[in-house]
This record gives structure tokens, sequence and C-alpha cells, in this order.
């Protein structure tokens, strides 16, 4: 079987000069580097959102952000990508209903559920402004949580969290890990996730 995220040959000069790694089926590989690193850039170009440049990027043997690219794939930014006129969980569900390939109405419960546990009900109706950093990117991680990818690539994904919230994402990307997923971590040294990594790639 091909490898589920597969970079070769990647460069985002003058921050990334030469990237290839590969993440297979069930494997957590943390890409470690620091801010101003090409981390941010390179999870776009994986997305498909912005241009691969040098090298090449597939994900499930497909080009960044084409349909087969995106079936059963989740992307988690730092930033957290939310529109900023928008509420939230309108966002969500939209983004979270065209992973799973259903109508709204089919994942408003799935989201309400989840929210509800987590605490983040009222936060989840306002835009994104009126939240704090630590809300934001709890929500920003729902559909990690709810559509069950098989591909996950998170930036950063438990900065600005508690302890509380640290320790139900990982348990999250854990159950992914179990459930065969392959997961792509951009992270800097200090993260807990580099620690639980089978392999770790190092930005230079």
């Amino acid at each position: 079987m091909p490898p589920y995220i597969s970079i070769g040959g990647y460069s985002d000069p003058p921050r990334i000069a030469h990237l290839s790694l590969e993440a297979g089926s069930g494997e957590l590989v943390a890409l470690v580097g620091g801010p101003g690193s090409g981390k941010s850039n390179l999870i776009k170009s994986i997305a498909g959102i912005r241009s691969t440049g040098w090298g090449s990027i597939r994900i499930m043997g497909a080009k960044p952000g084409s349909i087969r690219a995106r079936e059963k794939a989740v992307f988690v930014f730092q930033n957290c990508n939310f529109a900023p006129d928008l509420i939230v969980r309108t966002q969500l569900e939209r983004r979270i209903a065209l992973i799973r390939g259903v109508p709204v109405r089919k994942v408003r419960m799935y989201i309400e559920n989840w929210c509800e546990e987590m605490e983040l009900t009222e936060a989840a109706k306002k835009v994104p402004q009126q939240m704090n950093r630590s809300q934001l990117q709890m929500l920003s991680l729902a559909p990690l949580v709810l559509t069950d990818p098989l591909v996950a690539v998170l930036d950063e994904p438990l900065v600005n969290l508690s302890s509380i919230s640290i320790s139900s994402v990982l348990s999250t990307i854990f159950s992914l890990l179990e459930n065969k997923a392959s997961v792509l971590a951009l992270v800097q040294s200090k993260s807990p996730l580099v620690k639980r990594a089978d392999r770790v790639v190092n930005l230079l």
C-alpha cells in the first residue's frame, strides 16, 4: 500500500531547502521546526490552498486540493482558518458535512453534542473575533473528532490549550492512529507529540 502522506523534494526558500517524508497507515510523524521555519506554508501546500512550488506532495496518492485528496482528510491550521464574519458553528457544519459528504442537517446534532461535551456551546455561536484563542483552537479541532479521517495534518494542534484540553486532543489523535489513520504533526520541539511520534523529522 502506498503511503497515506508523501512529500518528495519539497522546498520553500529560504526556509525549507529540501524535505522528503512519508507517513503510512497508523503512523504519527512529527515534523519539528521553530517559528518561521516554514511549517504554516507547508500545511497550506499539503491542503492544496497554496502552490506546492518545487517537489511533489500526495495525499492518498492524489494531488493536494483534489477531490480524492480531500476525502477522509482533515487539516488543522495554527491560525484556525475560520472566516472572520461568520458564526463558527455554521462554518463547522459546512466543513464537516463536506468532509462526510452529507447534507448539513445530518451533522448538526453531532456538532451540538460535541460542543456541549467540550463546554463550547455558547462560544460556537459567535464569530471568531468574539472568542479567545483556546476556544478557537478547540473548535478548529472538531473535524478531527467528528469525521473519522484517514489522514490528519495538524499545525501546532496543542498550542493555547489547557492541560485538560491537551489530554482530550491527544486521546483523539491516538484513537485515530489505532484506527489506522495517518497523522502528520507540524510542531515545535517541546510538543508532547514529539515524544509519542513514530518518527521525528527536523526542519533545518
